[in-house]
């Protein structure tokens, strides 16, 4: 099979796999809200924020060498995954021994119990790390995809029999637990690789510029997509997060479901043509307008709709999510293009180029935020907004720069996406109007716009084939 062939298939089940997981996730999370409060939200934030820069050390950059290095053996796959065992447990051990500083940083003594529970995930994580790289090395993307569902699926069921069990927070702490356990189980009945007892030091300095590089690349930019989140927990409590993090969730679905597992395919794919740069830039201009496609349209639309979905699904006392989710709806937006974009660095060897980008975006985010918190939530995500555009033309820049060309061909990539989302929101905002008028509200008006926008975009798509066609080009 070719690559081109490869990629596509990569991504046709990674992106219907993710459908179902996310359609999955609306459910659960919808269950989730109504038997639990927004507190425990809150409080499993607080601890999920710290958790996460833990896993990113037990991961320590090696999946990401895996993926991208053409020239690794046994010795190098069986050496990495023999550290990144010793990493993940004692990254185990430490967490569970931090677990009093957590609990005090917060001034909330039940994370105590909360982060030694999870500390376990650590060392779960890093059991599945190399299998997982191998089988995204050779884009084994229809396994990963069954996998992935499976354990998204079973993991939901357990999580919501738990909650109206009355389990309360615990059920939340077992989630990530029962993901991974069940990740570990399933990658290792799939993934045919077995490590050999050997560790090897040159195997390991092969390999340690570039991990190190992507480790720092990774924690600058979990930083980053949690700073928010810190700062909110902590200076604003757990009910602003409960709702910041219920905002954040909505609006970070179509992210991860599409863009990132976009971007799963695309590193391997493009890692392996990563000495033509036309080719690169080719295949980033179709990651970008397939990505955008795909989701300005939800978040122009989950715009449209939050208040309506927020009372009719999730109900009344989430109410001061939905300002929060729309400007969160527009920061979505300006993410998509980036996490695309980001592939590059990583795919042409080049990681420490993103490093500088992250490291200043992240001392901009936290002058910014921070001076925006005692406004309230509202503003402080508009902030957000602001510091994520801005760092967006950074991006763009900085990719041109490494392709060697200007940036028409990249935003000829985001404008007709872009165009017929702002057409369809524009529609959706007389369509409302009209609802409003007829005293139409609940599941009915929200049906009605859902159908409404599907059919609006779908009509505005249809003409941009035409046009495309009409001028012998392609619409991807």
């Amino acid at each position: 099979m070719s690559l081109m062939r490869k990629t596509i298939h990569g991504v046709s089940w990674t992106l219907g796999g993710r459908q179902v997981q996310q359609l999955a996730t609306l459910f659960i999370t919808a269950l989730l809200a109504k038997l639990l409060n927004p507190e425990d939200f809150g409080l499993m934030g607080m601890v999920t924020v710290l958790s996460g820069m833990a896993m990113i050390l037990s991961d320590t950059g090696f999946s990401a060498a895996v993926i991208q290095r053409k020239d690794l053996n046994q010795t190098h796959y069986s050496t990495l995954f023999w550290v990144n065992i010793a990493i993940g447990l004692t990254v185990s051990a430490l967490f569970f021994l931090l677990a009093p500083a957590i609990a005090l940083f917060y001034q909330r003594p039940e994370l105590e119990a909360i982060s030694q529970v999870l500390s376990i995930s650590f060392t779960l994580s890093a059991l599945s790390s190399i299998p997982q790289a191998l089988l995204r090395r050779v884009m084994r993307f229809k396994r990963l995809t069954i996998i992935d569902t499976a354990v998204h699926l079973a993991t939901g069921t357990v999580v919501v029999s738990m909650a109206m069990m009355g389990f309360g927070i615990w059920s939340l702490v077992a989630q990530p637990l029962l993901q991974q356990s069940l990740k570990v189980v399933m990658m290792w009945w799939y993934c045919p690789w077995r490590p050999s007892l050997v560790v090897s030091i040159s195997a390991l300095k092969d390999v340690f510029r570039f991990s190190a590089n992507i480790l720092g690349l990774q924690y600058l930019q979990y930083f980053m997509n949690n700073l928010d989140y810190l700062l909110v927990g902590r200076f604003l409590g757990a009910e602003a997060l409960g709702y910041y993090t219920l905002a954040y969730k909505l609006m970070f679905v179509p992210i991860r479901n599409i863009c990132q597992e976009i971007v799963k395919v695309l590193f391997p794919a493009l890692s392996r043509v990563q000495d033509d740069p036309r080719a690169l830039l080719d295949g980033l201009a179709k990651a970008l307008r397939s990505t955008c496609y795909i989701v300005f349209p939800m978040l122009m639309g989950m715009y449209m709709v939050a208040d309506v979905f927020i009372e009719t699904v999730f109900g009344e006392r989430w109410r001061p999510t939905i300002e929060v989710l729309q400007v969160l709806c527009l920061v979505g937006l300006v993410q998509a293009v980036i996490t695309v974009l980001s592939v590059m660095f990583r795919a042409m060897g080049r990681p420490e180029r993103e490093l500088r980008i992250h490291f200043a975006r992240l001392i901009t985010m936290t002058v910014v935020l921070a001076a925006a918190l005692p406004f309230g939530l509202v503003p402080f995500t508009w902030s957000l907004l602001a510091v994520t555009s801005l760092f967006l033309v950074v991006y763009l820049r900085a990719v041109g720069a490494l392709l060697g060309c200007s940036l028409r061909p990249l935003l000829s990539a985001i404008w007709p996406a872009l165009g017929v989302s702002l057409m369809m929101t524009l529609c959706l905002w007389w369509v409302r109007g009209q609802l409003a008028q007829n005293a139409m509200g609940g599941v009915n008006e929200l049906v009605i716009l859902i159908v409404s926008g599907a059919a609006l975009y779908g009509f505005g798509v249809a003409l941009l084939w035409l046009y495309y066609r009409r001028m012998d080009q392609s619409l991807i």
